[in-house]
């Protein structure tokens, strides 16, 4: 029997706040899962729950390396 991990597995997807320097990379990439607080002037996860397929692509790319899955 083969241990398969796929991509459709949902995460749980957080920014890490303190590195961040508000780029707003994260929203470009993903709009659906990143948005942008107005009042706090800082992103927020508004979809937590994503795949790794889904947020692969800003993870690699942040300059900062803000973007963590929090269930690992």
């Amino acid at each position: 029997m083969k241990n398969e991990q796929t991509c459709t597995k949902t995460r749980e997807v957080a920014i890490e706040l303190g590195d961040c320097r508000s780029c707003q990379g994260c929203i470009d990439l993903n709009p659906d899962v990143f948005q942008w607080d107005e009042a706090l002037d800082m992103p927020y996860v508004c979809r937590s729950k994503v795949t790794e397929e889904e947020v692969r692509d800003i993870m690699n790319t942040c300059p900062e390396g803000c973007i963590v899955f929090v269930d690992c």
